[in-house]
């Protein structure tokens, strides 16, 4: 781990500037929203709310993936062979993100986009822009250039509501709105994420099967967040009516904020957790564990009580009291956000050390466990599935910041042991 004092300092104000830019990012996807509902409608608004969620869960399924496994690989070394390596298993993760995005708005046309061809097109161009965006962030990371991974936030930011603005300035229709989703993450290009860095000279350390950590951790990714996002369809499939499916996503959507924009703080994390688990003594990295999971068992109880107090009477005044949701849900859904902030940096000690089968597994007995609570409980809908999204966050955090860990630690005793 960097130990230079200089460097350190730097380093730390960069972390400060990514809080500060997580928090414009925050502030301007709200405004942008509030500008584009206002000014289209809620019927113009519909293709937009559409699209978000298609380019939101390609993101944290695919992109982001790809980007870590890019932070984690220049941590590890400079080799260009082991690079491009990378770079090529990126290139097929983000063709796959591309493909099932613009299949979805393909096959949804008439239903969701008015049968407007140039939905295909733009939602093309944002999983293009987003995937440059993501291979940028990727490298800044990597590089531990903090202060210019914040700036990349921040351009975003700036990009998505000064363009939300325009089009509302100029009343254009929904269609610009959406081009401004692929505009936006192009600004951070300014950042000059791939600007030439001067390698560390390290040998390369890099998996022998880089591709196979990447698939792993798309897995990992799919698991989880069927956990944290899918809450909407399960209240439906779970018998509950459009309005309960409506006070579900809100509420949830609210509730997330926290996570979403924990994912920037991630890039800060990664780099020095792999830096642990590449030294002399990688059992440095799981000493983490325990104390992601207090940490994590922590924000759960001040979830639960901070959302039980305050998520109904905020709901109330942003969107009506027709969305309001049960008191149970609400307190439940902020202990939920508390396990799952817990159970996100408990993944980096995973991506860290390229334990990608494991997370996966991990992520994988939780979402079983999170379907099995909702089929078992008769519950109210809304009620089921915010208890089946703690169980499924709760398991999460205690198999991979507790149980997991226990395993991984005694195995490579084990093996030193072996080695003496």
């Amino acid at each position: 781990m960097t130990t230079d004092p200089s460097t350190r300092r730097r380093e730390n104000v960069g972390t400060g500037l990514i809080v500060v830019a997580t928090a414009i990012s925050a502030l301007a996807v709200l405004g942008y929203q509030a500008i584009a509902s206002r000014t289209l409608g809620t019927d113009g608004f519909a293709p937009i709310a559409v699209l978000w969620t298609v380019m939101f869960l390609i993101y944290t399924v695919i992109q982001l993936p790809a980007e870590q496994h890019l932070t984690r690989a220049l941590v590890v070394t400079r080799d260009q062979t082991s690079l491009t390596r990378v770079r090529r298993d990126m290139l097929g993760a983000f063709g796959l993100g591309a493909a099932i995005g613009v299949g979805f708005v393909i096959l949804t046309l008439d239903r969701f986009f008015d049968s407007n061809g140039w939905f295909v097109v733009i939602t093309l161009g944002i999983m293009v822009s987003r995937s440059l965006m993501a291979a940028g962030r990727g490298s800044l990371a990597g590089h531990r250039r903090f202060g210019g991974y914040a700036a990349s936030i921040a351009l975003e930011a700036i990009g998505l509501i000064g363009g939300g603005i325009l089009a509302a300035i100029l009343d254009l229709p929904t269609v610009a709105f959406a081009v401004v989703l692929v505009f936006a993450p192009l600004v951070t290009l300014l950042a000059r994420p791939f600007a030439p860095i001067e390698g560390h000279g390290r040998a390369p350390q890099i998996e022998a099967q880089p591709g196979s950590f990447l698939v792993w951790l798309i897995l990992a990714t799919t698991a989880s967040q069927l956990i944290i996002a899918g809450g909407p369809i399960a209240v439906s499939f779970v018998g509950g009516t459009a309005a309960a499916v409506s006070i579900y996503f809100t509420s949830f959507a609210l509730l997330r904020g926290p996570v979403t924009s924990a994912y920037n703080l991630v890039a800060r994390v990664l780099p020095d957790f792999t830096e642990l688990a590449q030294g002399d003594d990688p059992a440095r990295l799981w000493k983490w564990a325990p104390r992601i999971t207090v940490a994590g068992l922590g924000l759960a109880v001040l979830g639960a009580i901070g959302s039980g107090l305050v998520l109904r009477p905020l709901i109330e005044v942003i969107y009506g009291e027709a969305f309001v949701p049960p008191q149970l849900a609400a307190t439940l859904g902020g202990a939920g956000v508390g396990l799952g902030l817990g159970a996100l940096f408990a993944t980096q000690l995973y991506s860290a050390s390229a334990k990608g089968a494991l997370l996966a597994a991990g992520w994988a007995a939780s979402l079983v466990l999170s379907i099995g609570v909702l089929v078992v409980l008769n519950l109210d809908p809304i009620d089921r599935v915010a208890t089946a999204f703690v169980v499924g966050e709760g398991t999460g955090l205690l198999l991979l910041g507790l149980v997991i860990p226990i395993f991984v630690v005694s195995k490579s005793h084990r093996v030193d042991e072996g080695e003496t």
